[in-house]
């Protein structure tokens, strides 16, 4: 009784962990939702609340306190939030708080920063304008400063804190400023923070928290207020608080006229506000930019997601919402983010987003599971999602960016930007920022491509590789080029187009192609480019000691039109001095994905994904486009791809016909035997001859005939997807022959030996595959196709057999 009772209590015990450990790992799985739900279930509706202004006094518009000054988001929504944590995220640093790295530091040496503030700005590749150095001895080799950095442009998509609130010292800039007696304007040690400012007049640029978290926000409203240099005022007008008039840059007192509407009868603000921003507060910064780098088209039209209704937040979110432990704090504004070749800031950050595979296999809000079970995880394993599930582009991006010539096109926004010139897929010259400029956004003109592929950390992923042409500046003893300032090449060509005597060389530089823009491409025209960079730089004085003006065309650098030398690169790159930009939006419907209609559409001699021709080099001599195929820019053998696609488009092709023929012979035989034991009707060899020839006939028919064929069998893709068990099907086939050739005593004949061969060989070439080595990678890429050889010609034995044992068990009717 005991020993039962004994058995009982340690039974239940076992349940129970059992029951605790399911428990616990549901637990885990939802523990950040819960969390996010305990503690921001109140916190998440922002009561009605006083604005406060930079000095924490509150701002009072019914009773008519403090109006004559802009609210602080700093004092206001810091009064519940933390300020500090949230503006640490990369949106407001945009890189000032890291350092450059890596390849990104040993080639651009005017980078002082990973991100748009001291990197590579919003341009693909140079040539762009730069971020001047902290400290300098004159103003000769300064560009871009802090101050500037808000005006130039990038302000616009700014949403303030970091790098354009505090300087590189960690000091507020209009209060150090005050402090340090430096003058609005004025040379100001020729600091890279304060050289020409004016930031003890304009303000700084506070977090403004009500871009992404008031629907409505009048960005346009605060872009004017950014080029007015009304900074400390842009918040409060973007916002709609208030009105405001006139401007720190045209010299006209700044004034406030709040709207009483927006606030309660005690003076309190009490509108929407949302806790997780709309899709349309992030495309005011990613869409456009998003378009040129990656032809992003953001629409429900080419996107399932967008067309489910999801948010880009659903799979970019922060703090308590997030699901990558780097990045699950509450109020953290680190948003999820990928890895992408041409982003270099916060990469310790890398992958915390949302990617497919987390909702696709677990139908994570509500996404359907993806099943691959008829793909070889060797797929899996190498390509990525977006590879197969984003075939096509509807949206060109700028796949050339030329910045040595002069782009004439119209509509363009800024000077700089006319030495802009790009090129898409096609190669073929167009205005992105005209288009933007006459058709906007919304009306893009449609272009569609297909995407080219890199292989990014072992993986095959849909890219834009840029290619790059710039004038470049080579500095002895530095690695990597420096480049000329992009006012300065501008005003080159300009002073050249007002009198061709000003810089005559650069009449040499032709349009060879006849797309009516020039480009740089013949020794000559090199040799001239050089030439009049070099005497521009002299006319400014330009301090050349130790330096070289080059031109920078991909990975090459060229000393004179003749003699260049290269720059080590990636083998995802097109150029090391251009962006990388894989493709992850506009994912269409998994019925269009690559491979849907059968592995041919990857694995044939014509097919794009290895054989598609690539651009190597976007000029030759003539101005035409060099090209490679693509297995060369993947990294791939001629051979491997040869016998992927011979395997796919040719073997496979012969045997499913032959393997659909042995399986009719089996059930043909099966068919005789029991009527030959009913002795129900015998056949003669010649009735069996003509039945095998109708057999052959309409298999030959059915599978040379397409429409026939796809009445009659199922779908390429359904042989594709059943290929293991119609192989298994085929070996054991196979084996039995083989074995019945033994038993009847003609296991020494040619037939049975090499059917024994074919089956080891199947065997070992299966293991292999199955087994995947790295160290026998090559040999395993060989042992695809040579599984699906030897076991169409087991089929072959097999079925010479069935024919020829058939024909022996045919009783012979005497006279």
């Amino acid at each position: 009784m005991k020993n039962f009772q004994l058995l009982i209590l340690i039974t239940l015990a076992f349940l129970a962990f059992i029951i605790i450990t399911l428990f616990s790992e549901k637990s885990n799985e939802s523990r950040l939702i819960t969390e996010f739900s305990n503690e921001n279930q109140q916190s998440s509706v922002c009561p009605p609340f006083f604005l406060l202004d930079e000095n924490g006094d509150t701002i009072n518009p019914v009773a008519g306190l403090n109006t004559d000054k802009p609210y602080s988001p700093r004092q206001t929504c810091g009064k519940c939030h933390d300020y500090e944590l949230i503006t640490k995220g990369f949106h407001f640093q945009q890189g000032a708080d890291e350092i450059v790295s890596g390849n990104y530091a040993e080639r651009y040496q005017w980078v002082s920063h990973p991100g748009n503030y001291g990197g590579n700005w919003c341009s693909p590749a140079p040539l762009y304008r730069y971020l001047s150095a902290k400290e300098n001895e004159d103003a000769s080799l300064m560009d871009m400063t802090s101050f500037s950095f808000i005006t130039a442009g990038c302000g616009n998509c700014h949403p303030g804190g970091g790098s354009v609130e505090y300087d590189r010292h960690g000091n507020l800039y209009d209060k150090f400023m005050i402090e340090k007696g430096y003058e609005p304007g004025g040379i100001n040690d020729y600091d890279g923070d304060y050289f020409q400012a004016r930031w003890s007049e304009t303000g700084v640029l506070e977090a403004d928290c009500m871009i992404c978290h008031m629907p409505g926000y009048n960005n346009e409203e605060r872009l004017k207020q950014l080029k007015g240099l009304n900074f400390r005022w842009a918040p409060t007008a973007g916002a709609g608080f208030a009105q405001v008039k006139g401007s720190i840059d045209g010299g006209t007192p700044v004034n406030l006229d709040y709207n009483i509407k927006l606030f309660d009868a005690d003076g309190k603000f009490s509108q929407n506000i949302i806790r997780e921003p709309r899709n349309e507060a992030c495309l005011f910064c990613h869409a456009q930019p998003g378009w040129k780098k990656r032809g992003a088209n953001f629409s429900p039209r080419s996107d399932v997601h967008l067309r489910a209704g999801m948010k880009c937040v659903d799979c970019h979110p922060s703090g308590s919402r997030a699901l990558d432990e780097r990045i699950n704090k509450r109020e953290m504004h680190q948003f999820a983010k990928g890895d992408d070749p041409g982003g270099w800031v916060r990469n310790d950050l890398d992958n915390t987003v949302i990617n497919c595979d987390h909702c696709h296999s677990t139908g994570y809000q509500g996404a359907p599971i993806a099943k691959h079970s008829w793909l070889p995880s060797l797929h899996i394993d190498r390509i990525s999602c977006q590879t197969c599930h984003i075939p096509e582009r509807l949206v060109k991006p700028a796949q050339m960016q030329a910045g040595d010539v002069f782009n004439p096109g119209t509509r363009i926004p800024t000077k700089g930007k006319h030495l802009w010139v790009f090129y898409g897929p096609d190669m073929k010259y167009y205005n992105h920022y005209g288009n933007i400029g006459m058709m906007g956004y919304n009306d893009k003109p449609t272009d569609p491509f297909k995407p080219i592929f890199a292989r990014y950390k072992d993986k095959i992923q849909p890219v834009n590789r840029i290619h790059s042409a710039w004038p470049a500046i080579k500095v002895e003893g530095e690695p990597g080029l420096m480049q000329p300032k992009m006012g300065d090449i501008y005003n080159m060509w300009q002073a050249h187009f007002k009198d061709p005597g000003n810089y005559p060389e650069l009449a040499m530089i032709q349009d060879d192609n006849g797309d009516e823009i020039v480009e740089v491409n013949r020794p000559e025209e090199i040799d001239a480019l050089i030439s009049a960079v070099n005497s521009m730089l002299q006319k400014i004085n330009y301090p050349m000691e130790g330096k070289q003006v080059v031109w920078a065309y991909n990975d090459r650098v060229y000393t004179s039109g003749m003699e260049y030398y290269t720059i080590e690169k990636e083998l995802w790159e097109a150029s090391p001095f251009a962006n990388v930009h894989t493709y992850n939006h506009d994912v269409l419907p998994a019925r269009s994905a690559l491979g849907s209609q059968g592995c041919t559409e990857c694995h044939s001699l014509s097919a794009d994904m290895f054989y598609a021709p690539v651009v190597k080099y976007p000029f030759d001599e003539s101005g035409k486009p060099v090209f490679e195929p693509q297995y060369v820019s993947l990294g791939m053998g001629s051979f491997q791809v040869w016998t992927s696609a011979v395997r796919e488009q040719f073997v496979k092709s012969f045997q499913v016909p032959a393997v659909v023929f042995l399986l009719l012979l089996v059930l043909l035989s099966v068919s005789l035997s029991v009527n030959a034991a009913r002795n129900h009707f015998s056949l003669t060899p010649n009735l069996l001859l003509l039945i095998y020839a109708i057999f052959i006939i309409g298999l030959l028919l059915t599978f040379l005939l397409s429409n026939i064929r796809e009445y009659v069998l199922p779908e390429r893709m359904w042989f594709d997807k059943n290929h293991f068990w119609i192989s298994v099907f085929a070996i054991f086939v196979g084996w039995y022959s083989w074995v019945r050739m033994i038993k009847t005593g003609r296991g020494k004949f040619p037939l049975a030996r090499l059917q024994a061969i074919i089956l080891a060989i199947a065997v070992v070439s299966g293991l292999l595959m199955l087994l995947k080595l790295d160290s026998l990678r090559f040999i395993t890429v060989i042992a695809y196709t040579l599984f699906d050889v030897v076991v169409s010609i087991s089929a072959i034995i097999s079925i010479a057999w069935f024919i020829n044992s058939q024909l022996k068990k045919i009783p012979v009717k005497e006279a």
